[in-house]
């Protein structure tokens, strides 16, 4: 399976042939994807791709494709003028730091032919320790004479679906979420290559000194309690379930393959109110649970539908089994028709291999492809519908149970009903669709 926009931006090489071979096919416009017809040489234009540019780094990064039609996706490709500046990206950098603090550093550009048509994939890589703010006013001249302010000093840009929105708290919040996960990672990503050190290497493992209270000393001790996981390893225990999730993420996303148990995800599950996760982390956490078999749908409470799409396309990329892919095409169906069938599509041998009434979205809408449909009777004229404190209770007690088997998963009666139970309380029918975060 083709990797996601996501892996393309965090690989080594974003513009690679085969990530451009994939943009060129991609048909839609969203969070981490924008095309453009063309570009005029105009300080309108500039002030828009300035924009386009500042919300992109200030998320999680993204491509603009230049020479397609937006909406119809059609390759029209770029005239000479046009093809000549978009391909600079020297001189786009330069237009774009007139108006931003801290200096964009970093965009690269890569021209691209296909049937005889010129086209430019522009990629923007994400601010991941830093936030870019607009330090003047820009605004440009119409025609008849009337200004109009597009960039306004002390404001910034953050990206979201397929449009640049102005940043608000929440937004604020996840960049905040996003810069701890990302220094926490970098940690990780540190602790993992000691790990990963010759076997006849003298390895020291450093922790924080937790006598100390600025949090500014550590020591060097043995870990014997540390956690194998197909070469890497966590050097120091995790102390919550937050510091757990975000280390199996940074490992994951090191290599593919490094996936946690669905005894762990049952772990997580069953503590899944004391947690304090980003948006990024809900997703990850959703999708690990996906391919364990643990109910998802709580984790992505709050998240949009674009990043929900992705990590779902992401968890099949990962090659899971055909229980788990069962569970990610219902979820998909919480998404649309459109994007159903389009996941669908995806799968290749594998679609005759799941369940013929997971290949269509129910009538009576998706809850019922996870059982969910037969938590409360339908019918206002019940008086005695379960209520939401008894299911939340239920499915608590389910979680708990899992400490008590050998294996540290509920029974598989057990594990179907758990799921039924989520999605009843958590799932959002079609309401992800109609979402424009």
């Amino acid at each position: 399976m083709s990797n996601s926009i996501k892996e393309y931006i965090a690989s080594d090489n974003p513009l690679s042939d085969e990530a451009s071979e994939f943009l060129m096919k991609y048909q839609e416009e969203d969070t981490l994807v924008d095309f453009k017809l063309s570009f005029d040489n105009e300080e309108r234009e500039w002030l828009e791709i300035t924009k386009d540019i500042l919300a992109y780094s200030n998320t999680f990064g993204g491509y603009l494709i230049f020479g397609v039609k937006d909406g119809t996706f059609d390759k029209v490709g770029l005239v000479d003028d046009a093809l000549i500046i978009v391909r600079d990206a020297n001189n786009i950098i330069q237009k774009v730091n007139r108006f931003i603090e801290p200096h964009i550093q970093l965009i690269r550009c890569k021209q691209i032919q296909e049937d005889n048509k010129d086209f430019v994939v522009v990629f923007i890589p994400p601010a991941l320790d830093k936030t870019h703010i607009i330090i003047k006013d820009a605004s440009f001249t119409f025609p008849s004479g009337k200004d109009k302010t597009v960039l306004k000093n002390g404001t910034t840009y953050v990206r979201r679906s397929a449009g640049n929105h102005l940043m608000d708290a929440r937004d604020l919040d996840d960049i905040i979420n996003r810069r701890i996960s990302y220094f926490n990672n970098s940690l990780l990503d540190k602790i993992a290559r000691v790990v990963e050190a010759p076997q006849n290497s003298e390895v020291f493992i450093v922790s924080e000194d937790q006598t100390n209270g600025e949090h500014n000393k550590f020591i060097v001790e043995a870990a014997p309690d540390a956690i194998p996981v197909k070469g890497m390893s966590f050097t120091v225990s995790p102390e919550t379930i937050d510091q757990e999730i975000m280390g199996w993420i940074a490992m994951n996303e090191r290599e593919h393959e490094a996936l946690p148990t669905a005894a762990i995800t049952w772990k997580w599950y069953k503590e899944r109110s004391s947690t304090n996760l980003s948006t990024e982390q809900k997703l990850n956490t959703a999708k690990f649970s996906l391919l364990t078999g643990v109910p998802a749908f709580y984790w992505l409470q709050g998240c949009d539908a674009a990043s929900i799409k992705k990590m779902l396309l992401d968890a099949l990329t990962l090659h899971p089994n055909i229980s788990s892919i069962g569970d990610i095409v219902s979820t998909a169906a919480f998404l649309g028709n459109k994007f159903h069938k389009s996941l669908i599509g995806k799968l290749g041998e594998y679609t005759n291999r799941i369940a013929p009434a997971k290949r269509n979205i129910p009538g009576s809408g998706p809850k019922v492809l996870f059982r969910a449909d037969k938590i409360q009777p339908k019918g206002s004229f019940l008086k005695r519908a379960p209520k939401q404190e008894n299911l939340e209770d239920e499915l608590n007690n389910i979680a708990k149970s899992a400490e008590q088997n050998k294996n540290l998963e509920p029974p598989l009666q057990n594990r179907w009903r758990a799921q039924a139970l989520d999605c009843h309380l958590y799932a959002q029918d079609n309401q992800y669709i109609l979402r424009k975060k």
